[in-house]
């Protein structure tokens, strides 16, 4: 009788010529777990015999397959290690016939497999790419890449800090021209800026002159502060108040007892504070004495912006326009994409209008790589487009992006002015 996983034979009692048996039991063992089967599937499933499962330990699956197919295992317990070699891109399904658990083998990857007649599961082995992971969405990674953790996947995030693309600058420098007398004691006193040295974002206004304000968009700042003292009150408290009131990392100082020095000067500065559009903030001082600031170049207040809402998605926008109307089937955009970028769904952001209306419903096609991505919609009478995407598309450097008027144009559409609002991917 066999054994009852390979159905290799025993020796029977008072066998003559025992070796027979026992050297085909050897090498059939040996084979079973060192001898490779390549075989082809040729674009459909496949049942492995017997002698194909129980006689070799590796089952190479090769051919080009356009679907995924199922390869179905002999119903005995049995370790077995299986590689998807086909073309195509597509996976294998390898199980027992019937309902039970199965193992998915990606292309180009190599799994031991392990089952029970009934179910079959992997013991190893499973992802021939990185991508291939059920916890990693890393299919538009390029060369550098890292990967970013987003709570429920892994994905590629660029490089980081080695590629980010830098902010342009924003904030406000203010300064006194004049000397202030601080002559209210007991209680906080904000300083009146005169003049703006640069004010990048409209923060500050002249019309509330102690006060730089947050603008919209902007969601983390930091501020410093200098003063020059004409004449130095004993005892001085200097801060920096947000909306009114102290603020955890706001930064202050007290001195006490500065008697016989005058032209003292006093610097503050900030942590980075976390803000929301119209929070200000002003440079106070607090006095037992009166005093006076000198209005000289020591005596300014700064705000600088340090993270903005789209700090993590810079622009990265792509605009066209065609004068007159377009002609059938026009490249009406085609460019070379140079840093990676991404469209959001349904090309959120994106603008679009006509000089002259549509007379009947009209798309355009937007294509990368000459595959259609999203469609810009002119309907019929209207000059402002309406922007459609299923999906959010990344492009790649070297990515072709490209926009066709339809092969039968209308007659009336004319002088568009489109902006694909795209994003960096940093």
């Amino acid at each position: 009788m066999p054994s009852p996983n390979l159905a290799v034979t025993h020796v029977a009692a008072a066998q003559n010529q025992k070796e027979v048996t026992i050297n085909d039991a050897v090498d059939a063992l040996d084979n079973a777990m060192n001898r490779a089967l390549s075989l082809s599937m040729a674009d459909a499933n496949v049942t492995l015999t017997s002698t194909q499962a129980n006689r070799n330990g590796l089952v190479v699956l090769t051919g080009t397959l356009t679907a995924a197919r199922v390869l179905t295992l002999p119903a005995n317990h049995r370790r077995l290690a299986i590689r998807n070699a086909t073309g195509g891109g597509q996976e294998v399904r390898a199980k027992y016939a019937g309902s039970g658990a199965e193992v998915i083998i990606v292309p180009g990857a190599t799994v031991l497999v392990q089952g029970n007649g009934s179910d079959l599961f992997g013991v190893g082995g499973g992802a021939g790419a990185l991508n291939d992971l059920t916890d990693v969405a890393a299919g538009a990674a390029v060369a550098s890449d890292v990967l970013q953790f987003d709570g429920a996947l892994w994905g590629a995030a660029g490089v980081g800090i080695f590629q980010r693309a830098l902010l342009p600058f924003r904030g406000a420098l203010v300064r006194r021209t004049t000397n202030f007398s601080v002559s209210t004691t007991g209680a906080y006193v904000a300083v009146p800026w005169q003049s703006a040295v640069y004010d990048i974002g409209a923060i500050w206004d002249a019309g509330q002159p102690t006060r730089l304000t947050v603008p919209a968009g902007v969601t983390k700042v930091r501020l410093t502060g200098n003063i020059e003292w004409q004449t130095s009150p004993t005892s001085q408290l200097v801060e920096i108040r947000m909306n009114g009131g102290a603020v955890i990392g706001g930064g202050s100082f007290i001195t006490r007892g500065d008697s016989g020095y005058s032209n003292q000067m006093r610097n503050i500065a900030s942590a980075v504070l976390p803000v929301v559009a119209g929070d200000w903030f002003e440079l106070t001082v607090f006095v037992s004495a009166s005093g006076e600031l000198r209005g000289m170049e020591r005596t300014w207040f700064a705000l600088e912006v340090v993270e903005t809402v789209d700090a993590a998605d810079p622009p990265a926008d792509f605009a066209f326009a065609k004068a007159g109307t377009p002609a059938a089937s026009e490249v009406l955009l085609r460019t070379v994409v140079a840093r990676r970028s991404r469209l959001k769904v349904a090309l959120a952001g994106s603008q679009g209008t006509a000089g002259v209306a549509a007379t009947a419903e009209t798309d355009l096609d937007v294509q990368r790589n000459g595959t259609s991505i999203g469609t810009i919609r002119f309907v019929a009478s209207a000059s402002t487009a309406v922007f459609i995407a299923a999906s959010e598309t990344v492009l790649e450097p070297g990515d072709l992006l490209e926009v066709i008027a339809p092969a039968s144009p209308d007659a009336t559409l004319a002088d568009i002015a489109i902006t694909l609002a795209g994003t960096l991917v940093i």
